[in-house]
């Protein structure tokens, strides 16, 4: 709950009273021999067919490649905005760009001083936003593997980093219990707006409702949500410390994972909870969660190396890999496109996953 300050929508695609219709659809959907999306490939990279969504026989399951190279724990593994690419972000100080399908490494970046957190893609694949130990966030070209910008204005460590604006504004999330934005386009390396409504270090920060929504999840237990437009903020307490923020296919939810072993599913219009899901260890460490291509599951990182899938409605546990065996999977991202899935560990490893008899597969 929490005092709501923003517009409200009346509607709610998977409340109890559209379950059935949501259901329906899924089955329709999977049922059909028609893919509309199929035999498509990312700009710049070979992969898999699309397949639909809605059944465990689709889930990427399957170890495919692993991306290895790293020195140290992964914290991070992230798809381009596209899914052409991969990213990955170490303690070793650097991050590097994968062709995830092929496993081969395109580039790695250095100038870091301190572990790299978190990176973002631009939707030209041309700019990548970091961010980390150094208290800084970085602008880079993807092409030189320069620094374009360096972004100041954090106390400490930064957790997380987005796109926003059509690519023209970075948004970052930090120790210092702030979410700051700043521009690209101009020159000056202060932001242009600080939001310091937490009680504690932001952990993740994400963009929906066209971009003009932008939420934060703290360690304080709150998920506070700006509407940019109306300059307003509706703030829910969940009462344990939020470690992982994803929005759904339709913009319509937000996925919310904190520090008891549950993740809530949120309605984005009004921070009402629709769902819980149990199953996973996270209780120190901050793994990451995302909804998988179509809604249709909840995919879930774990502290003892397990990644787990929940059917989204009945919340029930469908499937567990052992990902990264006695390690911390933290590091999680579903494709936008097709049904495959990147994870790391502190292992030092990253890897890819598709559905059983695409993985494996050469793609060239």
């Amino acid at each position: 709950g929490g005092l709501n300050i923003l517009g409200q929508k009346s509607w709610n695609v998977y409340g109890q009273e559209q379950r059935a219709k949501v259901r329906r659809d899924e089955e329709e959907f999977a049922a059909s021999n028609e893919d509309p999306d199929a035999g498509a490939v990312p700009v710049g990279a070979s992969g898999p067919a699309p397949r639909p969504a809605g059944h465990v026989g689709e889930l990427p399951t399957a170890h495919h490649v692993t991306l290895a190279g790293h020195e140290g724990p992964v914290l991070a593994a992230r798809f381009s905005r596209g899914g052409s690419y991969a990213l990955t972000c170490g303690k070793d100080r650097t991050f590097r760009l994968w062709n995830p399908f092929r496993g081969t490494l395109i580039k790695t970046y250095e100038g870091h001083a301190h572990e790299v957190r978190d990176v973002a893609c631009a939707a030209d694949n041309s700019r990548l936003a970091t961010c980390g130990g150094d208290k800084q966030v970085f602008l880079w070209d993807v092409s030189t593997g320069q620094k374009i910008r360096r972004f100041r204005g954090h106390e400490s460590a930064v957790n997380a980093v987005t796109f926003a604006a059509e690519d023209q504004v970075v948004i970052s999330a930090g120790y210092d219990r702030s979410v700051r934005f700043f521009d690209c386009r101009s020159n000056s390396s202060d932001p242009i707006q600080s939001v310091v409504e937490w009680n504690d270090a932001v952990t993740c920060v994400v963009t929906h409702g066209g971009g003009c929504r932008v939420t934060g999840g703290g360690v304080d237990g709150s998920v506070k949500t700006l509407d940019v437009r109306a300059g307003r903020i509706h703030s829910d307490d969940l009462g344990h410390p939020v470690t992982s923020l994803a929005v759904s296919g339709d913009g319509q939810c937000l996925l919310v994972g904190m520090l008891d072993g549950r993740m809530c599913l949120l309605d984005a219009s009004d921070g009402s909870v629709m769902a819980e899901y149990r199953g996973h260890v996270s209780a120190t460490a901050k793994v990451d969660a995302r909804l998988t291509l179509g809604d249709g599951h909840v995919v879930a990182g774990s502290e003892d190396g397990r990644v787990v899938f929940w059917e989204l409605v009945d919340a029930r546990v469908d499937v567990e890999l052992e990902a990264h065996p006695g390690k911390v999977a933290c590091g999680l991202d579903y494709h936008p496109k097709r049904h495959a899935m990147v994870t790391s560990a502190t292992d030092g490893t990253a890897k890819v996953w598709l559905p059983e008899g695409v993985a494996g597969t050469s793609f060239d």
